[in-house]
C-alpha cells in the first residue's frame, strides 16, 4: 500500500469511528436522564381507613430536554385506594432543567391489615428510537391496634350450684384494647350437657357484651373450664384462652315423694286401692311436665300426670288398681320431668301390706257373735225393766196396805 492509500483508509477509519461515538452519546445518560423521586408521604404514619397523600418528583439530570414522559402506578395493594387517575402523561419538558411535581391522594381501606404495603411505579420517556423505563416502589407503612377482649366477671344462676341444677352462666366480656375486636366467638368447654359456644360479633374499645351459656351440672365437684376466645383485630386473627372455676355441690333434690297414703289403710285381696302420692317441688326453679309411675304388680293403672309444680308447692298423683295378690311388697317409684335438656328422673319405693281375704265361715262366726251380743244386751236390757216394773208394783202395794191399816 502506497502513502496515499495509506492516508485515505485512515481517514475513513477515523470517520466510522467517529460516526459510532455520535450515535452512543445521543442514547447515553449524560445528555437525557430523568428520574422520580419520593418527596413525601403525608401524613408520614398512616391508620387504618384514612386517608394520605403521596408527593411524587420527577428531575431532568441530563441537558436535553425529555420527551413521551409517562409516570404510572401499576401496582396497588387490595388494602390501598388511590382516588385519582394512575398515569401522568407529558409530551415534553420546557427546559432541560425543568421539575414536574405529581401528587396522589389514596386511602386505607377500612379493613387494612397493618405492616408495609407496596405500591409499584414505572417512569417511561424518550422517542421511538431511543425509549427508557424505570421502576420505582414505594413502601406504605399502615398503623394499627391490638384488641384485648377478656372476662370481666362471672355470675351464675342459681348463685349456688347442686348437682342436678339447670346453670345459667354469664361471661362479661369487655375490650380492653384500643381496637375494635370483630368476629367474637367465645368457647366453654364446661363437659356438661348443654350450650358450648356463642358468637359476640363485634366489640368496641371500652365496650362489653354478655356471653350467656346455659348447661345441666349433672356431676358434683369442682372444675376448671378453659374459655377459648377467637376474634380479629388490626393485626388478623387472634386467639386468647382464660380459665374459669364453676363448683357444683352434692346432689339437692328438686322433687321427692312427701306423703304416701293408701285407702283401704289394710288392703285385703280383691280390694280397689286408691294409692295416693304427694310430689314436692323443693327446690328454687318450677318444674314442668311432672310424671308419676308407680311400677306395681297388679291390674290397673300404674301413671299418673301432676304437671307443673312451683316452687314449694306439691301434688297429688293417684293411681288405682285391684290388690289380687296378696303379700308385702316394696313398689319401685319414678318420677319424670323435662327440662330445658330433656327428660330427668327421680327414683325411689313404697312399701305395700295387702293381707288374706277373710273365709265365710269366719264372716258367720262374726255375725253369730255380734248377734250374741245384741240378743244379750236387749235380754238384760229386759230383764232390767222388768225388776224395775216389780219393784214399782211393790212400792205402791205397800202405800196402799199403810192406807187401810190407818183406817181401822
Amino acid at each position: 500500500m502506497n502513502h496515499c492509500s495509506r492516508i485515505i483508509f485512515l481517514f475513513l477509519l477515523v470517520l466510522v469511528i467517529g460516526s459510532l461515538g455520535s450515535n452512543t452519546a445521543g442514547a447515553g445518560s449524560g445528555d437525557e436522564y430523568l428520574r422520580a423521586v419520593i418527596e413525601d408521604i403525608s401524613p408520614s404514619s398512616v391508620g387504618i381507613d384514612e386517608e394520605f397523600t403521596v408527593g411524587i418528583g420527577l428531575e431532568n439530570c441530563g441537558t436535553r430536554v425529555p420527551e413521551n414522559i409517562t409516570f404510572e402506578i401499576i401496582s396497588i395493594p387490595p388494602d390501598i385506594i388511590v382516588t385519582e387517575g394512575l398515569v401522568a402523561h407529558f409530551p415534553r419538558f420546557v427546559y432541560s432543567n425543568s421539575e414536574r411535581q405529581l401528587r396522589y391522594h389514596m386511602r386505607t381501606t377500612p379493613d387494612a391489615k397493618p405492616g408495609p404495603h407496596i405500591i409499584k411505579m414505572k417512569l417511561t420517556y424518550g422517542n421511538e428510537a431511543v425509549k427508557r423505563t424505570t421502576y420505582y416502589e414505594v413502601e406504605i407503612i399502615v398503623r394499627g391496634e391490638h384488641a384485648e377482649p377478656r372476662i370481666s366477671s362471672v355470675t351464675t344462676k342459681p348463685e349456688y350450684i347442686y348437682e342436678g341444677d339447670t346453670v345459667d352462666l354469664r361471661l362479661s366480656i369487655e375490650n380492653f384494647g384500643k381496637a375494635k375486636a370483630r368476629s367474637i366467638d367465645v368457647s366453654l368447654d364446661h363437659g356438661f350437657k348443654g350450650i358450648k359456644n356463642i358468637t359476640l360479633g363485634t366489640l368496641g374499645s371500652n365496650r362489653s357484651q354478655v356471653a350467656l351459656f346455659k348447661f345441666k351440672a349433672n356431676r358434683s365437684g369442682t372444675f376448671e373450664v378453659p374459655v377459648i376466645m377467637n376474634y380479629e383485630d388490626d393485626y388478623g386473627i387472634q386467639k386468647d384462652e382464660h380459665n374459669i372455676k364453676i363448683n357444683v355441690l352434692d346432689k339437692k333434690g328438686s322433687l321427692n315423694l312427701a306423703s304416701v297414703k293408701v285407702d283401704p289403710v289394710l288392703p285385703r285381696a280383691d280390694d280397689t286401692v286408691e294409692l295416693t302420692m304427694r310430689i314436692e317441688n323443693s327446690g328454687e326453679r318450677t318444674i314442668n311436665s311432672i310424671k308419676v309411675y308407680a311400677d306395681h304388680p297388679f291390674k290397673g293403672l300404674k301413671e299418673s300426670f301432676i304437671g307443673t309444680l312451683d316452687t314449694k308447692e306439691d301434688g297429688p298423683a293417684v293411681i288405682t288398681f285391684v290388690a289380687d295378690k296378696t303379700g308385702e311388697y316394696q313398689i319401685p317409684v319414678t318420677i319424670t320431668y323435662i327440662d330445658d335438656f330433656g327428660e330427668e328422673q327421680i327414683e325411689t319405693q313404697i312399701n305395700l301390706i295387702v293381707l288374706k281375704k277373710d273365709s265365710g265361715a269366719g264372716t258367720v262366726l262374726l255375725i253369730l257373735i255380734i248377734l250374741v251380743i245384741i240378743g244379750g244386751l236387749i235380754y238384760y236390757n229386759y230383764r232390767t225393766i222388768r225388776s224395775k216394773d216389780a219393784v214399782i208394783r211393790q212400792l205402791m202395794e205397800g202405800g196402799g196396805n199403810s192406807t187401810n191399816n190407818k183406817k181401822q
